[in-house]
C-alpha cells in the first residue's frame, strides 16, 4: 500500500511539473526548436494578436536563433531558410548542457536577450531599452522605458 501510495505521489508531481514545463526539442545537442506563445510579465504589454503563436530555432553550428510570431507558422523547411516568415535573429553568445544565452540588437530601441534553460525546459525573452547616446537615440526610442520579460507557455495556457 506504501509502495502504491509513493509511487502515485511521483507521477503526481511529475505531471504537475510538466504541464508548465516547455515541449523543448533538442537534436544532436546543437540544434533546439521550441513552440508556444509569449506571457508578458508586465500588464502594459498586450499582445499584438491574441492568437498569435511563436516558433523558436537554435542552431548551435552557426551560432543563431530565429525567432518568428504569427498565426500561421505551418510551413515547410526550417526558419532559416523559409521565405514565408520573418524571424528576428539572435546572435548565440553561451550554449551549454544546461542551456543557451542569445541576444540581438536589430529591434529598434531595445536589446533582446534569449535564454533557453534545458533543465528546467523554460524560455524567456528580455527587451531591455537601448541607453542613451546608442545609435537609435531619438524622439521614438523615448517611449522605451521598461524592462519587459516574457516567459513562453504552451500555446493552449
Amino acid at each position: 500500500m506504501v509502495k502504491q501510495v509513493l509511487t502515485l505521489l511521483l507521477v503526481t508531481s511529475v505531471s504537475a511539473g510538466s504541464a508548465f514545463s516547455q515541449q523543448i526539442k533538442i537534436t544532436n545537442h546543437n540544434y533546439v526548436a521550441v513552440t508556444g506563445k509569449w506571457k508578458s510579465d508586465s500588464d502594459l504589454v498586450k499582445p499584438k494578436d491574441p492568437s498569435a503563436k511563436v516558433e523558436i530555432e537554435c542552431d548551435k553550428n552557426i551560432s543563431l536563433c530565429a525567432v518568428a510570431e504569427g498565426t500561421n507558422l505551418s510551413g515547410e523547411g526550417n526558419l532559416f531558410t523559409r521565405l514565408d516568415v520573418n524571424p528576428v535573429h539572435y546572435t548565440i553568445l553561451h550554449w551549454d548542457s544546461t542551456g543557451l544565452v542569445a541576444q540581438t540588437s536589430a529591434r529598434d530601441c531595445v536589446l533582446g536577450k534569449l535564454v533557453i534553460d534545458f533543465r528546467t525546459k523554460s524560455v524567456t525573452i528580455t527587451e531591455t531599452p537601448k541607453r542613451k547616446g546608442s545609435d537609435e537615440d531619438n524622439e521614438f526610442c523615448s517611449v522605451f522605458t521598461k524592462t519587459v520579460t516574457s516567459r513562453l507557455v504552451r500555446s493552449n495556457s
